[in-house]
């Protein structure tokens, strides 16, 4: 039975995501500060914050359950800034939201290729391995008072598209940014749909093949590709 670990298990994506791949057959792990989820899913209490951690975190999951064939990135921090000074922020805090968003899921993938390494195409089995980062769409425009959020996206997205096209091309092991959007592909903030991203995530696993790194989505329609945006509207608070 193949193992999945989703990193960062809320009750919206994550819990959707566990549910999805346990009902599919695997195995399923959930990390996160605290346990959000039913209790049948094996809990690890896991810091986004503390990159040093993941290798442990690795271990115990591959000792308890079996080396994860699928790892899913899911936390986050959305690290706003003013939209008139987007410098104001804390240092302390500045290196807290890049850790969550880019240091840690680099440490992750690492370890993540290190399992895969491991399984072999045995233990894989046909469909490879996968690494999927929960994205948006900051890796592509600014969106005014989210510029750290954005920095550590984009460096998360480059990290995805440099192993999927010019590292890991020639192995079975597939990896992706995920982005869902509306229907006019304008960005998503805190409307994302759970069950969409986990019927996407389910998908992507499936298929033995690399599809596009960068994996658009719009809920019941799958990969959509939208014309670029450099910007996006500021946001209207309500």
């Amino acid at each position: 039975m193949s193992t999945v670990l989703i990193i960062g298990a809320g009750l919206n994506v994550g819990k959707a995501c566990a549910e999805t791949f346990s009902a599919a057959g695997f195995q399923v792990a959930v990390a996160s500060r605290t346990q959000k989820l039913d209790a049948k899913y094996r809990h690890y209490v896991f810091d986004a914050s503390k990159p040093e951690t993941v290798p442990a975190l690795f271990e115990h999951v591959s000792a308890d359950i079996g080396v994860p064939s699928v790892v899913i990135y899911n936390a986050y921090a959305p690290g706003g800034t003013d939209t008139e000074r987007p410098f104001d922020i804390d240092l302390d805090a500045f290196r807290k939201d890049l850790n969550i968003n880019t240091v840690t899921p680099y440490v992750a993938a690492g370890e993540a290729v290190k399992g895969f390494d491991k399984l072999g195409t045995s233990g894989l089995g046909p469909t490879g391995g996968t690494f999927i980062f929960t994205g948006n769409s900051l890796n592509a425009a600014a969106l005014p008072g989210f510029m750290v959020f954005g920095m550590g996206k984009s460096a998360g997205a480059h990290m995805v598209q440099h192993l999927a096209l010019a590292t890991m091309h020639d192995k079975p092991y597939k990896f992706y940014y995920a982005d869902e959007r509306h229907e006019d592909g304008t960005h998503m903030t805190t409307d994302l749909n759970g069950d969409a991203h986990a019927e996407v995530y389910l998908e992507l696993v499936k298929d033995p093949t690399q599809r596009a790194w960068n994996y658009i989505f719009v809920r019941g329609k799958g990969y959509v590709e939208f014309p670029r945006r450099e910007v996006w509207p500021k946001p209207v608070l309500a």
